[in-house]
């Protein structure tokens, strides 16, 4: 391939990358505004302003695009996650406490990656709108969801090896971690539509923060 070939090909692939972002930047909108049920592909090809063939050329259904959209905070949320397993198993954390704050810190970064696409899992969970999408969806999805939870109770039985939080039961605590973080983040947002700003918000979940680390934590070597 010469030069200028590879600078042709360069210049496609941003019109390209810049046309996919249009798209699911107009889509978050719809959906956020609509719900999934209601939002059409017509109304986001006139939010996007590009034509519904060529919103086809990327993404076959409007499942597609919302699966598109919800993944990159699915995935960071289980990127974060990974990151507290490689520092547990080097043995790094010293008390529960720090381990429950890097939990917190995990989900914050998911919900600061696309607060709006946080919103939107939100209602979709809340709504029990999985069934509307296809079965290869769906299990995508459900695939995603499940690595997280898994991998957040392999941490949390690892930490109670250690002796760094109490024994509890693992899967009643991670489905209290998220829905604990969930149901803030979703009250301060419904809060702050009249307030104008979400000052709440972060004050919140470092009282949430300290009501689990007085409930569970140990100092390391201490186990209950």
């Amino acid at each position: 391939m010469n030069r200028h070939q590879q600078i042709i090909r360069a210049r496609r692939k941003r019109e390209k990358d810049q046309r996919v972002r249009c798209i699911l930047e107009a889509a978050q909108r719809v959906f956020f505004s609509k719900g999934y049920l209601k939002a059409t592909m017509d109304e986001i090809a006139l939010e996007s302003e590009i034509s519904k063939p060529t919103i086809y050329q990327y993404f076959k259904t409007k499942g597609h695009l919302y699966f598109s959209l919800m993944l990159p905070v699915i995935e960071d949320i289980g990127q974060q996650l990974g990151k507290i397993e490689k520092k547990l198993a080097k043995q790094k954390y010293v008390s529960g406490s720090a381990l429950i704050q890097d939990f917190f810190r995990a989900w914050i970064h998911s919900y600061k990656v696309s607060p709006d696409t946080f919103r939107i899992i939100q209602l979709f969970q809340q709504t029990g709108l999985v069934g509307e999408l296809s079965q290869e969806i769906r299990s995508a999805l459900n695939d995603k969801g499940r690595y997280n939870f898994a991998l957040g109770r392999r941490i949390v039985g690892q930490a109670i090896g250690q002796g760094l939080l109490k024994r509890v039961d693992v899967f009643g605590l991670i489905d209290a971690f998220w829905g604990l973080f969930i149901g803030i983040v979703q009250l301060e947002d419904i809060k702050s539509k009249d307030r104008g700003t979400n000052k709440f918000l972060k004050p919140t979940l470092q009282l949430a923060q300290k009501i689990v680390i007085d409930a569970i934590a140990l100092n390391k070597g201490k186990k209950v």
